[in-house]
Formats: structure tokens, C-alpha cells, sequence
């Protein structure tokens, strides 16, 4: 398969292309894919940045405009360089864990079949963008005393923004269930000790609705 065999055999042929991958793990193309992936989080963390904006009313304002840069660039910076050291710590995270367990896999093959497993994020990101785009932008007001105005509140609870967490979530669980196909196969290990090895990325996306959920319940 060439890469845009395997880019569109990950949505309609996961297994075949999971193991088409793993013979032959060619890092660039995965690099590629993360890549993008970083391209797309820094286009929504730029969005957000303009969807979200900041009033510091009565604050002094020295040296506000360096701290409003950094408030602003900082998120994109992070987008940028983040997913590629996440993409390599997760993927060591679960290569390791299915070792322990008795895989027999490597890391590089690991490695780039996680890689791939971002497309569904890529998608994901799309999504949200293109919905983020119909949201209106709000000001949040902060004054000295630390208080800040309730319109966080109401841009949470718009549907747009709350189809956005939604389809965020359905797009992770399938990114995570690629990931568990290929440790299946790479590591030739069971469901349940791939379930196991796929364990801190589900939890980590369960503790992040949970704390979705509890903010919103919070500003409501």
C-alpha cells in the first residue's frame, strides 16, 4: 500500500492496513500524519484564542501586552511541538506496557501505527473547527479583585461548542480503538492485555469528560 492507500485503508480496512503497516513502518509517513495533525491544533488553538477573548478592565497595565502575547502564541507553540512529544511518550507508554505483558513487537512499528491512529484526530480537529466558526466570541472581563463575568458559562453551554466536546470524544474513542487494533497485532497479544496497554490513553479521555462535564456544571 502507498500512503494514501493506507491514510484511507485506516478508515475502511483498519486490520488489513494495520498489518500492511506493521511490515513495512515507514516513520516518515507517520511523522507526516502527526504533523498535520499539529498543523490543524495550532489552527484551533488560534481559533479559540479569537472565540475567547480576555478584558483585564481595571488591572495595571504593565507589561500587559508582553503577557497577552505569551497568552496567545504560547497555546500555538505548544500545539505545534506538543503532539509530537505526546505522539512518542504515548506510544512508548503503550509499547512498553504491552512488552511487560508479553508482546513481542517493536517500538517502531508501535510507533508509527499510533502515528496513523491520529487520523481520526485530524478529522476530529476539522470538525470542531469548522463548528467553532459558527460560535460567537465572548469577553471575559477580569478585574483586580480576581472576579471575572459569567459568559464562560454561557459559551460552554452553547450546542455548538458542546457538539464539538461530543464529536471530539466519538473521533478519541475510535483514534484509541485503532491503537488497541494495533497492539493486537504488533504485540500478538490478547483482548483483554491489549485493552490493558490501551488503558492510559482511554482513562486519560475519561478524565477529561469528567472534568468537561464538571466545568460546565460548575459555570452553570
Amino acid at each position: 500500500m502507498n500512503l494514501m492507500e493506507r491514510i484511507t485503508g485506516m478508515v475502511t480496512r483498519p486490520k488489513e492496513t494495520i498489518k500492511d503497516i506493521s511490515k513495512n513502518p515507514y516513520i516518515e509517513e507517520a511523522v507526516l500524519i502527526v504533523g498535520i495533525t499539529s498543523v490543524f491544533y495550532a489552527i484551533s488553538a488560534y481559533l479559540m484564542q479569537n472565540k475567547i477573548i480576555y478584558d483585564y478592565g481595571d488591572m495595571d497595565v504593565g507589561g500587559m501586552e508582553t503577557f497577552k502575547l505569551i497568552t496567545t502564541v504560547t497555546p500555538i507553540i505548544f500545539a505545534l511541538i506538543g503532539v509530537f512529544v505526546m505522539w512518542v511518550i504515548a506510544a512508548g507508554i503503550v509499547h512498553l506496557i504491552s512488552v511487560a505483558l508479553g508482546g513481542e513487537g517493536k517500538f517502531i512499528q508501535m510507533l508509527v501505527v499510533y502515528g496513523y491512529a491520529y487520523i481520526p484526530i485530524i478529522i476530529s480537529t476539522v470538525v470542531g473547527i469548522i463548528l467553532m466558526n459558527f460560535v460567537d466570541p465572548i469577553t471575559i472581563t477580569i478585574s483586580s479583585t480576581g472576579a471575572a463575568d459569567s459568559s464562560m458559562a454561557d459559551f460552554m453551554s452553547n450546542p455548538l461548542y458542546q457538539a464539538s466536546l461530543v464529536s471530539g470524544t466519538i473521533f478519541k474513542l475510535w483514534s484509541i480503538g485503532l491503537v488497541f487494533m494495533g497492539v493486537k497485532h504488533i504485540h500478538d497479544l490478547s483482548g483483554n492485555r491489549a485493552l490493558i496497554a490501551v488503558a492510559l490513553p482511554l482513562l486519560s479521555l475519561i478524565f477529561g469528560i469528567a472534568m468537561a462535564l464538571f466545568s460546565s456544571s460548575i459555570m452553570g
